[in-house]
């Protein structure tokens, strides 16, 4: 964007020069004109063609170099200005194109990081980066900053994209981890270290059920019913962080254990980890799904390759669901089916609408089959049958 910016200002300098020098206008003379060209206001650039010529002649040009001049401003506004954008985009193209083919992590990263706060555009990005076959790690209380990251050969999820953590609280976790590693270990010393003051189960549940506190070796359902205690420890031996953590460590009498509960199964975690991000990052629903079904043959990222008239057999969860009446007045729906790669259209006409429509529910999974076919070169499918899952 900076060459964009830096060509655009040589060209708006440049004319103020000129109208400067030449015409012998003053700099809010000169804007004036600087405007009209920018806008193409024809209007503007009639009335200040008179004012840039009389100037010039006072300065000591002739009639007929002053008439050129302007007549090459005029030009200007006409293909000049578009073509300095044209080569501001063109060079910041290339370089977007550079770095997305040789530094792709740093690329995604940066995109990501840019994104936060926009769930539907880092999940397409996410979506983009894992088809390119970059690894992903979910968020980590011990490793994640504000930003997304590189990582190895993937990317690190930034704590900025869980739901409900504030940027303080990471701001103070951020500090701690350059002091005080090892208290992120258990949940008991870092409610101590982060003191009552900002061990908020409202926050602390949300980087659990994110999979941010997975790293400490413990079972998030046994993590979330823990949570009270460790607060509990904390209000005992450091309630605001004024108190010096070396003096609360002293008159320790060892930590508390953590409370037992039943492991969380596969599916809470995965709705938890959607709740809290915004999407699935460690797995998706499908995926686990899929596992148990032989017939499918397809997935959101093979569909964009496949040839229009394939007969394909795929599995994706019920995102969104359209209902509308035919000529005849026969319900049938458009369904948006996600998978971990993507969203694809599907079309049910009354006969499979009929047979399938008490199971059409948000987030329910739907194994379908039919005709692929692309409509405005996306891929859609003409379902010949649809049955609903009840595995996971």
């Amino acid at each position: 964007m900076g060459e964009k910016l830096e060509i655009t200002s040589k060209a708006y300098l440049s004319l103020l020069q000129i109208a400067s020098v030449m015409a012998g206008f003053t700099m809010g003379q000169a804007d004036l004109l600087r405007r009209a060209v920018s806008k193409k206001n024809r209007q503007v650039l009639e009335e200040q063609r008179a004012a840039f010529v009389n100037g010039s002649m006072k300065q000591g040009f002739d009639v007929h170099v002053a008439e050129e001049v302007y007549a090459l401003i005029v030009r200007f506004a006409d293909y000049g200005f578009p073509k300095s954008h044209a080569v501001a985009y063109s060079v910041i193209s290339y370089q977007m194109a550079y770095l997305k083919a040789h530094f792709p992590q740093s690329f995604y990263t940066a995109l990501l990081s840019n994104a936060t706060g926009n769930v539907e555009k880092i999940l397409q990005l996410v979506s983009e980066a894992k088809e390119k076959g970059i690894p992903f790690y979910p968020p980590s209380l011990k490793q994640s900053t504000k930003f997304f990251t590189v990582e190895k050969d993937g990317i690190r999820y930034s704590l900025s994209g869980i739901k409900g953590v504030p940027h303080t609280f990471m701001e103070t976790v951020n500090a701690l981890r350059q002091t005080n590693a090892e208290a992120f270990d258990n949940l008991f010393d870092l409610a101590v270290t982060l003191s009552a003051q900002h061990f908020k189960p409202k926050v602390i549940e949300s980087l659990i059920f994110a999979g941010a506190l997975d790293y400490i070796g413990k079972d998030r359902a046994v993590l979330i019913a823990t949570l009270d205690a460790a607060l509990k420890h904390a209000e005992l031996l450091r309630p605001t962080e004024d108190i010096d953590i070396e003096s609360t460590t002293a008159f320790s009498f060892g930590k508390p254990k953590y409370m037992e509960s039943e492991a969380m199964s596969q599916k809470e975690k995965l709705l938890h980890e959607k709740e809290s991000l915004g999407f699935y990052i460690s797995a998706h629903p499908v995926s686990e799904e899929r596992a148990f079904w032989n017939e499918v043959n397809s997935t959101c990222r093979e569909l964009k390759l496949a040839r229009e008239g394939t007969y394909v057999k795929m599995i994706g969860m019920i995102e969104e669901i359209k209902k509308i009446r035919t000529k005849k007045g026969e319900q049938m729906a458009f369904v948006q089916l996600q998978d971990e790669f993507g969203t694809v259209s599907v079309t049910l006409f009354p006969q499979v609408f009929h047979l399938v429509q008490e199971l059409l529910l948000e987030d329910e999974l739907l194994y379908i089959e039919g005709t692929l076919e692309r409509r405005f070169g996306k891929p859609q499918v003409k379902v010949k049958h649809a049955q609903t899952t009840k595995r996971i």
